[in-house]
């Protein structure tokens, strides 16, 4: 029975990763996620077949390459699906079939899509942000009057208040400062905002272990950028996936450290 939720659990997040390249590709350009419903080449236009929207597998057999006009195909579109996959088992596995499994899954998805818009744009759209924030201020309250949901979800409407206000409000004062000092824009409102529903949704705990991996990752991914590329330390690094790593990490690793600090 195991076996089958799992493989269930898969071939949904599969499914789900299809819509989120579509949402990653779409939202940026401000177009319908919904219309045209069928997925089309961006290349050539050219509506796909079902056969050319199996998640990972088509990708595989069309020797990633349109079918029609034979423009290579990303493989950042099977990542995409395979890490949604990925999410959807891992939500399982820790949480069971519970109401925090699915909600969990849903957070983690729309991180996936906005770590991968900040990557290729350099932007959150308020789009996610927004309802971001107001979905979870609505857990919270949800949480403390039902008892339904389970940490690392927020358990309360203070908690889920604190989170916004701490989270946004740290990296607002960060963004402030920087450019107090420097008179340049070091960090985006994007960032500012993706904090508040990060903290919003996961409470105030999560903000320092999210802030920590996030601020590592970010730092080592960008000297990286520097030694490899020949930056001059001045290049923009997209820090939203990484504050979704950060938060990702609360969320499916126990870490002691993390616990110990924010308990």
């Amino acid at each position: 029975m195991e076996h089958i939720a799992l493989i269930t659990a898969a071939l949904l997040g599969l499914c789900i990763g299809s819509f989120l390249n579509v949402c990653i590709y779409r939202v940026p350009l401000k177009k319908s996620v919904c219309k045209p419903a069928r997925s089309y080449c961006p290349k050539c236009n050219t509506t796909l077949s079902a056969l050319d929207n199996i998640p990972v597998f088509s990708w595989l057999l069309l020797g990633a390459k349109c079918r029609y006009c034979k423009e290579r195909i990303s493989g950042e579109y099977p990542l995409v699906e395979l890490l949604t996959g990925g999410a959807a088992v891992a939500s399982y596995l820790h949480f069971g079939i519970t109401l925090t499994a699915v909600l969990i899954f849903l957070f983690t998805a729309t991180l996936i899509v906005i770590s991968f818009i900040d990557f290729h744009h350099k932007i959150i759209p308020n789009v996610i942000s927004f309802p971001g924030m107001v979905i979870g201020l609505c857990l919270g309250i949800f949480s403390q009057f039902t008892g339904l949901l389970q940490s690392p979800l927020t358990q309360s409407a203070l908690d889920s208040l604190l989170g916004f206000l701490i989270g946004a409000g740290l990296f607002y004062s960060i963004a402030y400062g920087y450019y107090f000092f420097t008179k340049r824009h070091g960090m985006g409102m994007g960032d500012v905002k993706l904090m508040g529903v990060i903290g919003a949704v996961l409470g105030w705990q999560s903000i320092y272990p999210t802030v920590i991996v996030g601020s590592c990752a970010g730092g080592v991914f960008g000297l990286l950028i520097m030694l490899l590329a020949g930056g001059n330390g001045k290049s923009e690094i997209p820090y939203g996936p990484w504050l979704s790593l950060g938060a990702i990490i609360y969320i499916f690793f126990d870490i002691p450290f993390f616990r110990l600090v924010v308990v």
